[in-house]
C-alpha cells in the first residue's frame, strides 16, 4: 500500500543528503520520478490547482465552460469562444486580459508575460507557486458550430440548389447529401474557403436531424427563396467584384465597408465597368437598384439576418474622433483599479455625463441612489461603459448630445447618409420565404417628434446593471421606431455599443 510516509521515505533515501526539499529543483525532480514509478503525476496535480484557480475566479464566466489539457503547456478551451474568426480573436484577447488580471490579484501567481508563439494570437506564461506554465487560449473546435461565413454562404448555396420548401426530419438527410455534393464542387460567387467551410459544416451535421439543425438551415433557405422569387437565375457574389466595390467605397467614405453598406451579398444583374476610375461615392451608389425588383442597374445589395439577430454594433463610430483607443477603452492603469478607485471613477463620469446632458431638453439621465455592487468585474464594466459614452458625448456641444445618440443608431443601422439603397432580409425559422425591407439611398434617421414635440431619450444608469441602457424613438423612412441601445463591457479593455432592439411603433 502506498502511503505518504512510504513516499517520503523513498524520496529521502534517493536524496544524497537524506533531506527532502520541494524548493530544490533537483530534489523535486527526484520526487517526480518516485511518484511516476508509482503512477502518480505531480505536474497534473499542480495543473488541477491552477486550472481550478482559473475556473473559479469568476473572471472567465463570459467565455463559457472551460476544458483544460496539458502539463507545462496548458490549453484553455472555452465553449463560448468560436474556433476562428474576428469574434474569436477579440474574445481570446479578452481572455488573456483576464489572465493578467488574475495574476495581478492572486499571490500564488506572478510574472505574467505575453508570447508571440503558441497560437495565432500567441500565448501567455505565468508562474504558479514557483513554476512557469504556458497557457494557450482556444475556442471551441466543435465542427457543428457555424460562423457568419457559413451562414451567408449557405444562402448562396440554397439560391443555386433546387430546394424550394422547408427542411423537415423526413427530407433532412437526402438534402444534406445533395448540398454536400454541390458545395464540394464550389459555390458560385463564394471563395474556395467559404465553400469548403460550408461542406465541412454540412458533413458535421449529417445524420443529426435534430430541431436545432433544421431551424438553423431553414433561415438561410428562407432568405435564398426570398431573393430567388424576385431575382431568379441571376448571380450572387460575395467575393471578387464584391470585395473591390467595398474596398473602393471604404476608401472614399472613410467608413468601414459594412457601415457604408451592410450588404452581405450582392445580386449581380449586369456587368460593372472599372471601379477604380470612380472618384465619388455617389458613382458607386448609383450601381445599386433603388426599388426591390428593379433591374435597371447592375447590382442589388442585401443584408442577411438570422431570426434572432441584434440590430447592429456602433462601437467603431468612436474611431472617427480619435486614433487612440485608450480614449474610450480602459487603459492599463484603469484595468488595475481597486474597487474604491472604480467607484470614484464612476461617480466622476456620472457627473460629467449629467453636466453634459443637463441642459438638453431631449435627454433624461436616470441614475439611482443605491450603492454600487461590490464586485470588481461589475465595477470595471460599469466604468468602461460610462467612459465610452462620456467620450462620445464630449465630441458634441451640450445642446447637440441628442444628435450623438442618433448618430450611434444611424451608424449601427448603416444609415450614414452616404449609403446606397440596400435591403434587409431576415430569414424565417420556418423556412418559408421572408420579405425584403428597404433602406433608401443616403438615408438619415432623426429623433421622432410630433410637430416639434419630442419624446425624451432616456439613459438608464442603474446600480445593478453593469452598463447603460439608452431608450428612444426615431423616424426612419417616414415611420416611427422604438430603439434600445446597450453600452456595456465584458470587464476587460473592450466593450460594445450595440442596438439590442428596434421595432416599428
Amino acid at each position: 500500500m502506498v502511503t505518504i510516509d512510504s513516499i517520503l521515505l523513498e524520496w529521502s533515501y534517493r536524496c544524497s543528503d537524506g533531506v527532502v526539499d520541494l524548493n530544490n529543483p533537483k530534489k523535486k525532480a527526484i520526487l517526480e520520478q518516485v511518484l511516476s514509478e508509482l503512477g502518480i503525476n505531480l505536474s497534473e496535480a499542480e495543473n488541477e490547482d491552477l486550472i481550478s484557480l482559473i475556473s473559479n475566479s469568476n473572471l472567465f464566466s463570459d467565455f463559457g465552460n472551460l476544458e483544460a489539457s496539458g502539463n507545462d503547456t496548458i490549453k484553455l478551451t472555452f465553449s463560448n469562444i468560436p474556433n476562428r474568426g474576428s469574434q474569436s480573436d477579440a474574445l481570446r484577447n479578452d481572455a488573456y486580459d483576464a489572465l493578467k488580471q488574475l495574476v495581478d490579484q492572486n499571490k500564488d501567481l506572478s510574472n505574467f508575460k505575453k508570447l508571440a508563439t503558441g497560437s495565432s494570437l500567441g500565448s501567455a506564461v505565468v508562474n504558479y507557486k514557483g513554476k512557469d506554465y504556458k497557457l494557450i487560449v482556444k475556442g471551441t473546435s466543435d465542427e457543428t458550430a457555424s460562423d457568419t461565413d457559413v451562414k451567408e454562404a449557405l444562402v448562396s448555396l440554397f439560391y443555386y440548389a433546387d430546394i424550394n420548401s422547408p427542411f423537415s426530419t423526413n427530407n433532412y438527410e437526402a438534402r444534406i447529401n445533395q448540398l454536400i455534393e454541390l458545395a464540394d464542387k464550389g459555390i458560385s460567387g463564394e471563395t474556395e474557403t467559404s465553400s469548403q467551410k460550408v461542406s465541412n459544416y454540412l458533413k458535421a451535421i449529417s445524420g443529426d436531424n435534430k430541431t436545432a439543425n433544421i431551424v438553423f438551415l431553414n433561415q438561410p433557405l428562407s432568405s435564398a427563396l426570398t431573393i430567388k422569387s424576385t431575382y431568379p437565375n441571376q448571380k450572387l457574389i460575395r467575393t471578387g467584384l464584391f470585395d473591390t466595390i467595398r474596398s473602393k467605397a471604404s476608401s472614399l467614405t472613410g467608413l468601414p465597408a459594412d457601415k457604408w453598406c451592410p450588404g452581405d451579398v450582392y445580386v449581380q444583374l449586369g456587368s460593372v465597368e472599372d471601379i477604380s476610375s470612380k472618384d465619388n461615392i455617389e458613382l458607386i451608389n448609383d450601381l445599386f437598384n433603388d426599388n426591390w425588383g428593379d433591374d435597371s442597374k447592375p447590382l442589388v445589395a442585401i443584408s442577411l439576418k438570422q431570426a434572432d439577430a441584434q440590430g447592429g454594433k456602433a462601437k467603431a463610430l468612436l474611431n472617427r474622433y480619435t486614433k487612440a483607443k485608450e480614449d474610450y477603452n480602459l487603459t492599463s492603469d484603469e484595468i488595475d483599479f481597486d474597487e474604491q478607485q472604480f467607484i470614484n471613477g464612476i461617480k466622476d463620469l456620472r457627473n460629467k455625463i449629467n453636466t453634459k446632458v443637463n441642459g438638453n431638453p431631449n435627454i433624461e439621465y436616470i441614475t439611482d441612489s443605491n450603492n454600487l455592487k461590490s464586485d470588481i468585474r461589475f465595477l470595471r464594466g460599469k466604468f468602461a461603459a460610462l467612459k465610452s459614452v462620456e467620450f462620445l458625448f464630449r465630441q458634441f456641444n451640450d445642446d447637440e448630445v441628442d444628435d450623438a445618440i442618433i448618430a450611434l443608431a444611424g451608424f449601427a443601422l448603416s444609415l450614414s447618409g452616404v449609403n446606397p439603397t440596400f435591403y434587409k432580409i431576415t430569414g424565417k425559422k420556418s423556412g418559408e420565404p421572408s420579405k425584403a425591407d428597404v433602406f433608401p439611398r443616403g438615408q438619415n434617421i432623426i429623433l421622432y417628434n410630433v410637430d416639434g414635440d419630442y419624446d425624451p431619450i432616456k439613459i438608464e444608469d442603474s446600480s445593478t446593471f453593469g452598463g447603460l441602457k439608452i431608450n428612444f424613438k426615431i423616424e426612419k423612412g417616414g415611420k416611427p421606431y422604438s430603439v434600445s441601445i446597450n453600452a456595456r463591457n465584458n470587464g476587460n479593455t473592450q466593450g460594445t455599443l450595440e442596438i439590442q432592439n428596434i421595432k416599428p411603433i
